[in-house]
């Protein structure tokens, strides 16, 4: 660390401020079959297209953005790829961001598993048992865990950077656009948002998107969902 940046960081300095564009990438053919739908790499159902035509409009996801993530998986590819083609090659695909891994319940649903011993204490406690093949609960937890922290020290950066170099301490407000799956996105509400629980927290639906006003201070992140 160099000593300018050593001074800024023992400095109290206001907390940085990120607009965090969440969009859930568009139905697949799973989806609509209600099949579950982890790591397995489908792509978009062609029916996405008019679902992710009116997300292209919204402003939400056609102003600039000063970090673009996606999941790695082809379906949200697909979906960044349609409602913001100029983002594609300066986006970062993150397998972080990918849905958890449902291992050997991939591509089942409901009904088929209902009768599976296993599958009924999964679903009754996720947090301690894990589908054969698959991924625990601590691990998915982690890695977004591993993400939400690397982008506040990346904003971070930045922020101590515009200071330096400005000779000036200030908030820096910037939009970040996020790519990915339906189960990502509750796990962040539910880190976040004090009160949410993965269970208790809202997805928005295949194709559409939600945003979150971010604040990190003193390595932490907290949110507003109020709109203010």
């Amino acid at each position: 660390m160099d000593m300018d940046r050593g001074l800024m960081l023992d400095m109290a300095f206001p907390s940085i401020e990120l607009e965090l564009v969440l969009v859930r990438h568009g139905q697949t053919q799973w989806n609509a079959e209600h099949r579950y739908l982890g790591h397995s790499d489908l792509p978009l159902l062609s029916s996405a297209v008019e679902q992710l035509s009116q997300l292209k409009q919204q402003s939400e996801v056609s102003n600039d953005f000063w970090c673009v993530f996606c999941s790695d998986l082809l379906r949200c590819r697909e979906t960044l790829a349609y409602i913001s083609p100029s983002l594609e090659k300066v986006a970062v695909y993150d397998p972080r961001l990918r849905e958890i891994n449902f291992g050997a319940f991939e591509g089942c649903t409901y009904e088929e598993l209902k009768d599976n011993s296993l599958y009924r204490r999964w679903i009754d406690n996720p947090s301690t048992i894990t589908p054969p093949d698959g991924e625990t609960w601590a691990q998915f937890d982690e890695r977004l865990r591993s993400f939400l922290s690397d982008l506040g020290r990346g904003a971070e950066d930045t922020f101590v950077q515009a200071a330096i170099s400005e000779k000036k301490a200030e908030v820096i407000t910037n939009r970040v656009l996020v790519v990915t799956h339906g189960g990502v996105i509750r796990n962040f509400l539910a880190q976040l948002i004090p009160g949410v629980t993965f269970y208790s927290a809202v997805a928005p639906s295949p194709g559409t998107a939600m945003v979150l006003r971010l604040f990190w201070q003193n390595g932490q992140w907290s949110a507003d969902i109020s709109g203010n």
